[in-house]
């Protein structure tokens, strides 16, 4: 048998002195010490004692103060559990915790808080308390999971977030994620308001490490994803344009797949979404839960969220407005081991050009701005569109640049006024008229309405206003020579 190291030889000696195993279970540990872990080495040693190892296990992180074989051993069950998931099936069995003497998750948990400051405690400690409740039940362990959330919530809260300090708590609320029953405490305790921190504000000097906590991170938002209060929150913090900055930056390839699964995750749920709103009759199953995604981006007024409802979730034009059309054409120029990248690449770059026939359409503008609600979705920003479209604005009897002209006088919201602005000047930029429309009956006062506007509180109202101002004032001399 190979020498064991001087932790495993300390941690059997221990054991023996305090007589925590039998000589059996003695045996087997000493020959997983001394070998390197691998699935096919466990399954051959364990063999059908998954039960027994556990316990055995346990019984020596509890009954240890010494921290260099605590340490060890908890990182040695961290590995077995690692090579054979029926060893932590064993951690949250109901029936076996009076033989453990109460719920492992606490008693490991306990550990990983008053060792917070030895990573090589506190890391297997929290990943392996996180293993004892996936495999176990909610009910009778509230306050366990109540302190493993909040032990969460505390690790991923400084400025700056070192890797080593965060990659197994990442690891530890994958474990939990994938319990699709339990996604539901990750929303209520919001742990989805972490997740843009943690793409964005790990630090190390090993590039490999924040590759693999930025995988991790990623596998989180994607488990997350598959619930519809999972996705909103996840949008709400802006994870479409974390998502995209990932595919910009970061080459490694597990990173864009997860990535790009989160992505079709949020398309797939808008046509969902969509289908079901317009197609009541439709004969797709699908989670009364979607109408949580019609009032992902409403705002407070009756107005808005009327609006807002009948729109839809909007999520693919978010992605289109990122950038994230170029960003796909140039990931599918590269050449992937995994055959499925190119799959999904193509299906999320067919969803956004559905998506941009639909939104650059005059009759979705026109919807828009009927309804008296306007956002900033890609039509607004389009040159092309206004190029081609501006002069539609005369279809019966002017009735967008009326409407238009209502919204700017009577509207209240900062969102929709300069939103409104915006499209103002932008239908005099391009309009052969030009200015001249603003002389329409309907219109007389919006000129002043949109100049008092560039007064106003709201930074981004001001801005537009004036912007439109500016182009209201530009003389438009070819319209002028054409008619002269």
């Amino acid at each position: 048998m190979p020498t064991l190291s001087a932790d495993a030889a300390d941690t059997i000696s221990l054991v023996r002195q305090l007589q925590l195993l039998d000589d059996s279970t003695i045996r087997l540990l000493e020959q997983l010490f001394s070998n390197r872990l691998d699935a096919e080495l466990v399954t051959s040693l364990v063999g059908g004692r998954e039960e027994s190892l556990a316990i055995a296990m346990f019984r020596l992180c509890a009954g240890t103060h010494t921290e260099h074989i605590l340490g060890y051993a908890l990182r040695f069950l961290a590995d077995l559990v690692y090579a054979d998931h029926e060893i932590g099936v064993q951690l949250g069995r109901d029936e076996c915790q009076q033989k453990f003497g109460g719920h492992p998750a606490s008693l490991l948990l306990q550990i990983a808080s008053s060792h917070s400051e030895s990573l090589g405690i506190a890391n297997p400690a929290i990943f392996l308390a996180a293993t004892a409740l996936r495999y176990g039940s909610y009910e009778g362990n509230e306050n366990t999971f109540m302190e493993f959330f909040a032990l969460a919530r505390h690790t991923f809260s400084p400025e700056t977030l070192q890797v080593t300090a965060v990659e197994f708590t990442v690891q530890a609320c994958v474990q939990l994620a994938r319990r699709k029953d339990f996604r539901q405490l990750f929303f209520k305790e919001n742990i989805p308001s972490f997740i843009p921190h943690l793409l964005t504000d790990i630090v190390s000097s090993d590039s490999a490490t924040i590759i693999q906590a930025i995988y991790e991170t990623l596998l989180l938002s994607w488990l997350l994803s598959f619930e519809y209060e999972g996705l909103v929150l996840l949008v709400r913090e802006r994870m479409i344009p974390q998502l995209h900055r990932v595919l910009q930056r970061v080459q490694k390839e597990k990173c864009i797949r997860v990535a790009l699964m989160t992505l079709l995750n949020m398309a797939e749920a808008e046509r969902k979404y969509m289908n079901k709103l317009l197609n009541p009759s439709s004969e797709e199953w699908v989670d009364d839960r979607i109408y949580l995604l019609g009032r992902l981006h409403q705002g407070e007024t009756p107005e808005q969220m009327s609006s807002t409802f009948k729109k839809g979730p909007s999520l693919v034009a978010e992605m289109v407005s990122v950038g994230m059309i170029k960003t796909l054409s140039q990931i599918s120029r590269r050449k992937f081991g995994d055959e499925d990248i190119n799959i999904m690449v193509d299906q999320l770059s067919a969803a956004m050009e559905s998506s941009m026939h639909v939104l650059t359409s005059f009759s979705q503008y026109r919807g828009e701005v009927l309804s008296g609600v306007l956002e900033w979705t890609p039509v607004h920003t389009s040159t092309k569109f206004w190029k081609e479209k501006a002069v539609k604005v005369e279809d019966n009897g002017y009735e967008v640049l009326l409407a238009l002209g209502k919204v700017l006088r009577e509207s209240k919201d900062e969102v929709t006024l300069a939103v409104s602005c915006h499209d103002l000047g932008e239908i005099i930029r391009y309009h052969p008229t030009g200015r001249n429309l603003l002389t329409l009956p309907a219109m007389v006062g919006v000129k002043e309405r949109v100049m008092m506007l560039m007064s106003h509180s709201n930074p981004e109202v001001a801005k537009e206003a004036l912007l439109c101002t500016q182009k209201i004032m530009v003389q438009r001399w070819e319209y002028m020579q054409a008619t002269a």
